[in-house]
């Protein structure tokens, strides 16, 4: 009763400082240019994007860069579908491993918005991609 009594108190305060609810692993997020995104072992602000230029392929390749904040490190995350395949990005933050899903994803058929991200711990990710990959009876 507590518990309840203290949740329902503190949620007009929290919607009133405007804190984030903390992002499920494993589902669509939405994301926006520097609007942070919490998860339960860090935060993802999406930077932008960028245009890397290849002799090779002269199209040139376009990253989604992300930053990766938990209390201990700060960093960079960029994904790209390359030439077009589309597959996660793996990173490892304090220790553990996470991988990060634009445009498609495990967790669903079809594509993801292009303002959608998916966030997994790595774990968690690879029996999502064993699942998805099983075939229908």
């Amino acid at each position: 009763m507590k518990t309840l009594l203290a949740w329902f108190l503190g949620l007009p305060l929290l919607v009133m400082a405007g804190a984030q609810p903390v992002a499920p692993y494993g589902e669509p997020v939405r994301f926006r240019k520097d609007r942070v995104v919490e998860f339960v072992d860090f935060s993802v602000r999406y930077l932008g994007e960028r245009r890397v230029e290849d002799p090779m392929f002269k199209p040139g390749f376009i990253f989604h860069d992300f930053e990766i904040r938990s209390p201990k490190s700060v960093r960079t995350v960029s994904w790209s579908s390359g030439t077009g395949v589309i597959d996660s990005v793996e990173f490892t933050v304090d220790g553990s491993v996470f991988d990060l899903e634009l445009r498609g994803s495990v967790a669903r058929k079809g594509r993801l918005r292009d303002d959608e991200m998916v966030v997994w711990p790595h774990a968690k990710f690879l029996e999502a991609l064993a699942a998805a990959r099983k075939p229908e009876r």
